[in-house]
């Protein structure tokens, strides 16, 4: 597959990285020292040449793409670069990187041909507003095929639980996180405390089970603190505001905090503060919040956010996850980490890519690990049949009327059955291959 990426900012340059193993990808930008870098590091085929000039598409090498990708840093450059490349390339797919909501539901979209639009501050917005769901949540994520949802929760209780205890027809654990890394684990495998335990299943079922798993975390939150007032901790705010919560924005920014309080409309405290140290969590009061999230453009600073929160007694901290080196130390500082806009716009335009009418993907584990799910259709040669085998080092559940079945009970495939399969992204790949073969 020829695949085209327009921008060769941090999102541009991590897709070529990942794209590259396997298809061909060509970048164009006009910074020539981000694309010197690019060409560098990665064996892809850089253009320089301005994204809204039909003129760079006429000189590109190639008559073709099956997959063009619009990620700039500007909503109208990757609007109008969807638009003229298709005057010099014919283009299979189009995926785009917007900033703007507006545009998610506008006709615009629709009339450009664009196949997939990812809006990346209204993802993170949604994840942390999953979070109120599933106090005891470090991450939330939903499926286009089922209501069941993939929930991590911290270990944090005294019994040696087994994963087989925690099993039944309503959810099961589909891998653990420990000590960094990502295992599939066996019914005998015995939780640790610090083990972050991903769980498959519904809703109330999960619920219960994280408070056993999980006695540290309060079981509601009332109060939230935001460190931030940038565009995305409004957004943030803006979807806590339909919760019954008592919420206070801090920004050191003036413009930001007046532009916070008129986008909220003066339903949550917007605080202006010269100083970013301790006395805020006595003299506004932040050391009574239930939850903290630190939402700032920089790792660092939410990081140390999060450390003085827990020094004050805030038992659940949250911050916003910007670079992906820094995730791994976030969750060793028992932050609970949120990807950010380009974090999560990266992984959602790869989980685009793989996705069909029948198939989608999530990345999970910081993105160590990874679940597909294809759903059996009328018609499908798959009726009737059981799944013979698993891939090595890897989980396959069957989900049939929101019951989940493991593969060792074989069960015949029926139509409206969900296939279920849980992996390390290393296999990513193979996995790929095995769930569009069965």
């Amino acid at each position: 597959m020829d695949v085209m990426i327009a921008g060769a900012g941090t999102v541009g340059y991590s897709l070529a990285q990942k794209l590259s193993f396997k298809y061909n990808v060509i970048v164009v930008d006009r910074d020539i020292r981000k694309l010197n870098k690019l060409e560098e590091d990665v064996d892809i085929m850089v253009f320089q040449g301005d994204v809204e000039d039909p003129q760079t598409y006429q000189d590109l090498p190639l008559e073709s793409v099956d997959l063009f990708i619009a990620v700039t840093d500007s909503d109208e450059s990757n609007l109008l670069s969807t638009l003229i490349v298709e005057d010099a390339v014919r283009v299979g797919k189009k995926i785009i990187r917007l900033r703007n909501d507006y545009f998610s539901n506008s006709a615009v979209i629709a009339k450009l041909g664009v196949d997939f639009a990812v809006f990346p501050d209204k993802l993170t917005a949604d994840q942390v507003g999953e979070l109120f769901a599933f106090p005891k949540a470090n991450n939330v994520k939903r499926f286009p095929q089922t209501e069941h949802k993939l929930v991590s929760v911290k270990a944090e209780c005294k019994t040696g639980l087994s994963i087989g205890q925690l099993t039944d027809k309503t959810m099961v654990v589909v891998g653990i996180e420990r000590q960094k890394r990502f295992m599939v684990p066996s019914a005998d495998e015995k939780i640790v405390n610090g083990d972050l335990v991903y769980l498959f299943g519904e809703e109330h079922t999960i619920q219960k089970t994280s408070a056993i798993l999980d006695v540290k975390l309060p079981s509601k939150i009332k109060k939230v603190a935001i460190f931030g007032a940038n565009v995305l901790a409004q957004k943030i705010a803006k979807k806590l505001l339909k919760r019954d919560l008592e919420i206070k924005l801090i920004e050191k920014n003036r413009e930001l905090c007046h532009q916070a309080a008129e986008y909220l409309e003066g339903r949550a405290t917007v605080i202006h503060s010269a100083y970013e140290d301790h006395r805020l969590f006595e003299e506004e009061g932040l050391k009574k919040a239930d939850m903290l999230i630190a939402a700032t453009v920089n790792d660092e600073t939410n990081i140390v956010k999060c450390i003085e929160a827990q020094e004050y007694g805030v038992e659940k901290v949250v911050a916003i996850n910007n670079d992906k080196a820094y995730y791994g130390l976030m969750h060793q500082l028992g932050i609970v980490v949120v990807r950010g806009s380009k974090t999560g716009a990266y992984y959602a335009i790869l989980e685009s890519i793989v996705a069909s009418s029948i198939v989608s993907e999530r990345h999970f584990c910081g993105g160590e690990a990874v679940l597909f799910m294809r759903k059996i259709y009328p018609q499908s040669p798959l009726i009737g049949k059981t799944i013979a085998h698993a891939p090595e080092g890897c989980s396959v559940f069957v989900l049939r009327e929101e019951r989940i079945f493991p593969l060792m009970q074989r069960p015949l495939l029926a139509e409206d059955d969900t296939i279920l399969v849980v992996g390390k992204t290393e296999d990513e790949e193979m996995l790929q291959r095995w769930i569009y073969t069965r």
